[in-house]
């Protein structure tokens, strides 16, 4: 006859299933997760590369918007060449001129050719006459050479010649008509420069990761180095009886 066997008395390092299955649980979410130092690491990595990154990141967006700044000044340039077929080859002129000669300034006298009546030309206030890098919203970004509209009464001694009219213009290739400005002023006044410090102070020279956008008369555009237009007395492209 066989003995009855008696059930064994728990002990205190046994464990229900229930709790094993747990302690299983725990076991794997701990071996499948991440330590401290491995989530420190993984942070540091991600930091690095977005230090790498963000600076290209950066320089992308400059670029792009320096390129739409460029198409901008195109179309303005492009537009005053026109404003020159319809009016017997003369220059718009800018405020500095525009109304004691009983005319639009050019902003206002180009509009039309940029798709706005002259009575709607604000509207190009933050469109194509605002280059996106320009932190200062509401005025021009862009500025018109005055040597182009600069008559027998205005006296630069170094020059008395005029330059109206496009015909007047030995190198439009060289001789720039747009640049990009500080200032509210629709125009610059590059006559009465001496140093390059005085063009620095009205041109936009470092809108652009250190360059700006200039148009020239021929209608072509680039982005440049201010003191590869102005090294006086050696070089100036915004005189054209001295540009080359």
């Amino acid at each position: 006859m066989s003995a009855h066997r008696q059930p064994r008395a728990a002990c205190p390092g046994d464990a229900s299933p229930g709790m094993r299955g747990r302690a299983r649980s725990r076991q794997a979410a701990a071996e499948a997760g991440f330590t401290m130092v491995e989530l420190l690491v993984v942070i540091a990595i991600v930091a690095i590369l977005a230090a790498m990154l963000l600076p290209s990141l950066s320089r992308a967006k400059d670029s792009a918007r320096s390129s739409q700044c460029l198409d901008q000044m195109r179309q303005i340039m492009v537009a005053a060449r026109c404003y020159v077929d319809d009016n017997a080859d003369f220059f718009p002129r800018s405020q500095h001129s525009a109304f004691a000669n009983g005319q639009l300034p050019w902003e206002r006298a180009l509009a039309p050719a940029l798709g706005v009546s002259e009575a709607a030309w604000t509207n190009l206030l933050t469109g194509v006459y605002h280059c996106p890098a320009d932190s200062q919203l509401g005025h021009l970004s862009y500025g018109m050479n005055n040597y182009f509209e600069l008559g027998p009464q205005d006296s630069y001694p170094e020059n008395p010649q005029t330059f109206c009219k496009l015909s007047q213009i030995a190198r439009p290739a060289s001789t720039i008509f747009f640049t990009e400005v500080l200032t509210a002023a629709d125009h610059v006044m590059p006559e009465d420069w001496t140093t390059l410090a005085d063009a620095q102070a009205v041109v936009a020279s470092t809108r652009h990761l250190g360059k700006s956008n200039y148009s020239f008369v021929d209608s072509h555009v680039g982005l440049l180095s201010l003191l590869s237009t102005y090294n006086p007395p050696q070089l100036d492209l915004w005189d054209p009886s001295l540009a080359q």
